[in-house]
């Protein structure tokens, strides 16, 4: 093979390993820095009015058996924490929290891929130096 072209091959492919670094690093800082909204792998699903009017219909009636009412008061106190905490955390604030944990993983991962192809295009350049 002619060693101009490998050696161009070799640059290439270090520049390209690095571009997709750079690419990777400079989207992240976007992100972070709310520029841009990191890409939305999960949401949440969409079921507001639907909540609201079953809270509205609902009446509580003891039961009069101890096991059921015990089982029924429990249930209405997992309602009330549940309630509770998705006051304290919204669902949009676990979803962006979720998505930028997903971004993140996926940033590595493309980091690390860079890394490997301009390993490549190292290794060619100096075999072939």
């Amino acid at each position: 093979m002619d060693p101009n072209f490998t050696k161009l091959s070799a640059w290439l492919i270090v520049i390209a390993g690095l571009s997709l670094i750079g690419w990777t690093v400079f989207s992240s800082y976007d992100f972070f820095m709310g520029k841009k909204d990191f890409p939305q792998v999960f949401k949440p699903a969409e079921q507001g009015e639907v909540k609201k009017v079953q809270q509205s219909q609902e009446i509580a009636v003891l039961p009069k058996d101890s096991t059921e009412a015990q089982i029924f008061l429990q249930n209405q106190a997992e309602k009330i924490a549940m309630e509770n905490i998705s006051n304290i955390f919204p669902e949009e604030t676990i979803f962006q929290f979720i998505n930028m944990a997903s971004w993140t993983a996926f940033a590595t991962f493309l980091i690390f891929a860079g890394g490997q192809i301009s390993g490549l295009g190292i290794k060619l350049l100096i075999s072939k130096a």
